[in-house]
């Protein structure tokens, strides 16, 4: 049996870096109010796991959707008695880290149907914002193409590049979407952003520094990293972010997605851009770590921009290894969905609105 896991608060658990870490109030709400998500994506006859099986069966026959897949919600009691079963088992979370596979093994998953100790540590180290420095380091050769970065692993690191870049943004090694940022303008620190970004070297020992863009649209590229090391892109993601949080995704199909893109940007561009995306990643993910994946980018202002648009490409903005809402958007999609798909926060609880333009 395949049991998926909707476990949002990864990017924390990757800070920590602690099997026995205890998330923050809002990521443990977003994973109750949620933990029903897998089912988008799931296969007939799979389980996902949630806290309450009769509320998660509730909200996802309230989504309303034309298509659903015939799957189960089960509560962590519950399947720990179907594991003592002796049943064979796969594991999906969103992603790996410590903390899941601590809990899974309680429950009685075998530890030999789930990454190592080791394999997690090399995980970690690739989830670090390092990889996506190296990454757009890899690609600005690219005509067409903007976004500088760099690792600072010092305070005086991060002066240094504040002085010669006046905007800028100064992100934490790991931090989920949205936190673990700070904006700088004019190159002026103020005292708590000091004192944040102090505090981030001495405990992930280092930020990553970048500049910042004119963002005219966020996009992104999904991949799948295969057992045999070969990393391939499955798709694109059209989404919008509110703050630097996610808020939606459009729901469409991939010609209709490569469209709105192109009236921004020349097509061959981003293709050449996605391959050698994928070359770099089978190259330095190839093996050490199997699933989803997908890297955010942006489309800018520019001078000139590519082939004289008026618009540029920062083709890595981050890197998610893990699964990420525009897999679930391509999962809805394949299915023959269309419209948008949304998550908000209304009433004290976290809510994905899914909108279907064939209803």
């Amino acid at each position: 049996m395949t049991i998926h896991i909707f476990n949002p608060e990864h990017e924390h658990a990757l800070a920590a870096d602690l099997e026995g870490f205890t998330p923050p109030r809002a990521a443990r709400q977003l994973r109750s109010d949620l933990s029903f998500l897998p089912a988008l994506w799931a296969e007939d006859g799979d389980i996902v796991m949630v806290e309450d099986a009769v509320a998660a069966e509730k909200a996802w026959r309230g989504l309303g959707l034309r298509h659903r897949s015939a799957v189960e919600f089960a509560t962590l009691d519950t399947i720990k008695r179907l594991l003592a079963c002796g049943k064979d088992v796969a594991v999906i979370p969103w992603g790996w880290d410590k903390t899941v596979r601590k809990t899974l093994l309680k429950a009685g998953v075998p530890a030999e149907t789930m990454p190592s100790t080791d394999a997690l540590d090399t995980i970690r180290s690739l989830s670090n914002r390092s990889l996506a420095v190296e990454l757009l380091a890899a690609l600005g050769a690219e005509h067409g193409v903007t976004g500088l970065s760099c690792v600072c692993n010092t305070y005086d690191d991060v002066l240094r590049f504040l002085a010669k870049h006046r905007e800028t943004v100064v992100k934490a090694p790991w931090s989920c979407s949205g936190r673990g940022v700070r904006y700088i303008g004019n190159g002026t620190l103020t005292d708590n952003d000091s004192h944040w970004i102090q505090r981030v070297i001495s405990q992930q020992q280092s930020v990553v520094a970048e500049v910042r863009c004119r963002k005219v649209a966020d996009f992104a590229v999904e991949f799948m990293a295969e057992e045999d090391a070969t990393v391939s892109a499955t798709g694109l993601s059209l989404f919008t972010t509110s703050g630097g949080t996610y808020t939606g995704n459009v729901l469409a199909s991939e010609e209709e997605k490569r469209t709105m893109i192109g009236r921004y940007l020349p097509l061959t561009l981003l293709d050449g851009v996605t391959e050698k995306i994928e070359n770099f990643l089978s190259d330095r993910i190839g093996g050490a770590y199997t699933g989803p994946l997908g890297v955010d980018m942006m489309i800018t202002e520019g001078d000139d921009g590519a082939e004289g648009t008026g618009f540029l490409l920062n083709p890595c903005v981050e890197i998610n290894l893990r699964r990420t809402m525009g897999h679930v958007a391509l999962a809805l999609s394949s299915r023959g969905h269309t419209g948008t798909m949304g998550i908000t926060f209304e009433n004290k609880s976290y809510n994905i609105t899914i909108t279907d333009d064939n209803l």
